[in-house]
């Protein structure tokens, strides 16, 4: 279903980028929770206690994965509230426009999304993306995936997630909504990440990176980095980011 486990160097690397430090956290994603142990760690660095600054909330469909989440945030001494759902058609209503972070690893390129049950999403600002002619559904969920993470954000709120490198330029109707969101000025960074860095597959991928409170002289700048060069080689058939590759490309972000 497009669905993998999110290497830990490059949740650090979503985690140097947005920094989050306090409020909600929201992952509607959320898989293993992996995301939010990193977080944890990342507050640990800065003398902070996660349970008195962050609040974690995330989404799953499978009960088995929302078991593991739980248990993942059990054993590194975190607490946060996982939510069973289908996150193309069961909102967090009280989350949409209040998270001060959103942080995900969506499944890619999904295609079986019905469009008559997310025509009316108030989390679909800019639309659906596109419908196929021979399924009926959602042609590509990407570019819905994209849209929840913003609406999820509160005004001043920051989001990093991985994304399937065609939508950087997939053409149509994703291409029309990925104009739309660049002219809100909220789009921060893409960084391109090169092949070999998922376990199970060999595929390379960016990240996204979204800053509402992003200012005035930045809003119609995007900085686009080329990473897919920069790896440390793990085994034959896996890659990652070593601790200084991840220091490097945040200082150039930052």
């Amino acid at each position: 279903g497009g669905e993998y486990f999110t290497p830990p160097s490059i949740v650090r690397m979503i985690v140097n980028v947005i920094e989050p430090n306090q409020g909600t956290v929201l992952d509607c994603a959320v898989g293993s929770g992996g995301m939010f142990v990193q977080t944890g760690y990342f507050l640990e660095q800065q003398e902070k206690s996660p349970g008195q600054f962050v609040r974690f909330v995330g989404q799953e469909k499978n009960e088995l994965t929302i078991r593991l989440a739980r248990m993942n945030l059990a054993v590194h001494g975190l607490e946060g509230a996982i939510h069973e759902g289908n996150t193309f058609y069961d909102q967090l209503p009280d989350l949409i426009g209040n998270c001060d972070f959103v942080m995900a690893n969506p499944p890619f390129n999904v295609d079986m999304v019905n469009p008559e049950r997310v025509k009316s999403d108030p989390r679909l600002p800019f639309g659906i993306p596109g419908i196929s002619q021979k399924t009926g559904t959602v042609s590509n969920a990407n570019y819905l995936w994209i849209q929840y993470f913003y609406s999820y954000l509160k005004p001043t709120g920051r989001a990093g997630f991985v994304m399937a490198s065609s939508a950087t330029d997939a053409g149509f109707g994703e291409k029309r909504i990925r104009q739309e969101l660049i002219n809100t000025g909220h789009v921060d960074a893409i960084i391109a990440i090169g092949t070999n860095f998922f376990y199970t597959r060999s595929l390379p991928c960016t990240l996204w990176f979204f800053d509402k409170a992003k200012p005035a002289e930045r809003q119609d700048t995007v900085l686009v980095i080329d990473a897919r060069s920069i790896y440390r080689v793990v085994t034959r058939k896996i890659r990652d980011f070593s601790n200084e590759q991840l220091q490097n490309l945040a200082a150039i972000v930052w």
